[in-house]
């Protein structure tokens, strides 16, 4: 018998509420898991920034004991915190609008600093100590080449790590994270970008010392002193420049040869580009004191190489640059030496290199006859130890008072990583104001410059900036008093008056939006220089007089660093600020 159908009054059982409950099951499962992981991650976030920080001045302070107890402390907040921010549940959530926005960050951060605490931070805290990550000393006049021979291969690994997971955490889009996230976020970024910066140069140093200092066959520089008493691009005309000679890290002084006596106004020693000739002038290849009109210091130290090879018939490995006040820095606690009944101390040095000398010697070529004295003995007490040399080159590169420029290739690719290079003008995330004085003599010294950067910030990014230089002429004398080679003797402009050019480079891609000079509209010439936007103005001051120039930028789109900022080094260190505003309803000051 066929079997009997169902009743034709009966209906099938729904199965819509089954799946309804499904669904809420597998609502409430993420909920409740996000709930747990939230919970540990308040725990641990505090345990993970801190240990973060701590891992950072560790690497800062160069202390290795430090270092190895952070970084266990640091893997066991990095395990807990990745833990807690991964799974099916967070898998999905990062595919939620707005979720994501606060999830994405929390796992990058889990994941990029679980690695950075093992591949990075462990290797360096393995080597026992960090004085890889110091200047190399000065003993009995040598450098060891190979100082950081054994440390070269992880220094390697970990500035590639760093590298990438900074990299990584960059990429991230913070623009709908709230705060709550985004300050703890972009506080271990800091962290990381600061030991990343210091790894990194370490990581160069060790490439590139072999070579450089000598280990593998000798090597030739010259060596520039920049005069700041009057201002150039980079600094000061290079009143003298020295033969260096480095053979398996020991360093001897030849040669030292006036840069005036260099100079051809008829035969221009080198073609320069015509950016160059148009915005610095036939000048910059005339006269070997003009080769940093430039701020792109790559390009003075090759003019520079090329007056040394006229002059002396010699190819130089390189060209490097110093001034007085770095000078100052690197033998802080010298012995005070006398040269010709006046006594120079660490103190006192750029005040008598800069000015001093030119009220005691009148005429120009005694002038310069004692700074020829005065910098063979200095670099005597700089290579003889018993200061803090290393210290001082590292406050030297920080004001960019110490360059650096290979001919080899292969190393200035790497040397152009790191600011001892001084690429002010390729590298488009610095934007600066340098100055080429047109006083032609060195009333530069009475100059004081203070600059204030002040952030404008949308939604915790930075969106433009404002930079306000301010130039002071200090001289308070009798201005008929001061020595013609100071005063300029009225030869170009007004006897005692500081003018000069100051050109400024924007981020590159940026806009500039304002250029003002004491409140009122600026006067100023648009150009451009190997592609990047630029402008000149300007500077005109008499004894005691000030002027502010102001110039607003807009990036071309939001980005979470401000530029770095860069300028003229002068015989003072410039007093700077930095000032941090808020727009755009944002309570997240970048």
């Amino acid at each position: 018998m066929p079997t009997v159908a169902a009743h034709a009054g009966t209906k099938p059982a729904p199965r819509w509420p089954w799946l309804v409950l499904t669904l809420v099951v597998l609502a409430l499962v993420p909920v409740g898991l996000f709930a747990w992981d939230g919970y540990k991650l308040l725990t641990s976030v505090d345990e993970l920034e801190s240990s973060a920080a701590a891992a950072q001045q560790a690497v800062t302070d160069r202390d290795a004991t430090a270092l190895t107890a952070e970084v266990a402390d640091l893997q066991v907040a990095a395990s807990t915190f990745a833990a807690h921010s991964s799974g099916w549940h967070w898998v999905l959530a990062a595919h939620m609008p707005w979720v994501s926005d606060q999830t994405v960050p929390l796992q990058q951060v889990g994941a990029s600093i679980s690695v950075i605490a093992d591949d990075a931070l462990g290797p360096l805290a393995d080597m026992g100590n960090l004085s890889a990550l110091e200047a190399p000393p000065i003993q009995d006049g040598r450098i060891n080449p190979y100082f950081l021979e054994e440390f070269r291969a992880p220094l390697a690994q970990a500035s590639q790590v760093l590298d990438e997971q900074t990299a990584a955490l960059e990429s991230v889009d913070m623009t709908g994270t709230i705060s709550q996230i985004a300050g703890p976020y972009e506080g271990m970024q800091d962290d990381l970008g600061q030991m990343g910066g210091l790894v990194y140069s370490a990581h160069v140093a060790a490439e590139l010392l072999p070579t450089m200092l000598g280990g593998e066959e000798p090597r030739t520089y010259a060596l520039m002193v920049q005069n700041n008493a009057e201002p150039r691009a980079s600094g000061g005309i290079p009143g003298a420049v020295l033969e260096l000679t480095v053979d398996d890290g020991r360093i001897s002084l030849g040669q030292y040869i006036a840069a005036s006596a260099m100079s051809d106004p008829q035969n221009p020693v080198a073609p320069l580009t015509e950016d160059e000739e148009r915005i610095y002038s036939i000048k910059m290849a005339q006269y070997a004191q003009n080769v940093n009109f430039t701020p792109a210091y790559p390009r003075a130290a090759q003019v520079m190489s090329a007056f040394w090879e006229r002059e002396t018939g010699e190819t130089v490995d390189g060209v490097l640059s110093i001034d007085p006040v770095a000078m100052g820095f690197m033998l802080e606690g010298m012995e005070p030496v006398t040269i010709d009944d006046v006594e120079i101390t660490s103190d006192n040095l750029a005040q008598v290199l800069l000015s001093d000398v030119y009220w005691k010697y009148p005429d120009p070529q005694q002038s310069d006859a004692f700074f020829a004295l005065a910098a063979r003995e200095l670099f005597g007490q700089l290579l003889g130890g018993g200061t803090d040399v290393m210290g001082g080159v590292e406050a030297a590169i920080d004001q960019r008072r110490f360059l650096a420029w290979s001919a080899d290739a292969s190393e200035q690719q790497l040397l152009a990583t790191v600011p001892l290079a001084g690429n002010l003008v390729s590298d488009g995330d610095v934007m600066g104001v340098y100055l080429n004085d047109a006083n032609g003599a060195k009333i530069g010294y009475y100059l004081d410059q203070s600059i204030a950067v002040t952030n404008v910030c949308t939604n915790g990014q930075v969106a433009g900036q404002t930079l306000a230089f301010t130039f002071t002429h200090t001289y308070d004398g009798d201005i008929e008093e001061l020595p013609d080679y100071v005063s300029g003797g009225g030869n170009f402009v007004e006897e005692g008056q500081f003018v000069a050019n100051a050109h400024f480079y924007p981020p590159a891609g940026s806009a500039v939006t304002g250029v003002e000079q004491d409140g009122e509209a600026a006067l100023y010439s648009p150009d451009t220089h190997d592609g990047r936007a630029m402008l000149t103005l300007r500077v005109d001051l008499g004894p005691g007089e000030s002027t502010t120039v102001k110039f607003e930028t807009a990036l071309a789109e939001p980005q979470p660093d401000a530029p770095e900022v860069a300028w003229t080094p002068l015989s003072r260190v410039a007093n700077v600020t930095d000032v941090k505003t808020l727009s755009g309803g944002t309570t997240n000051p970048c």
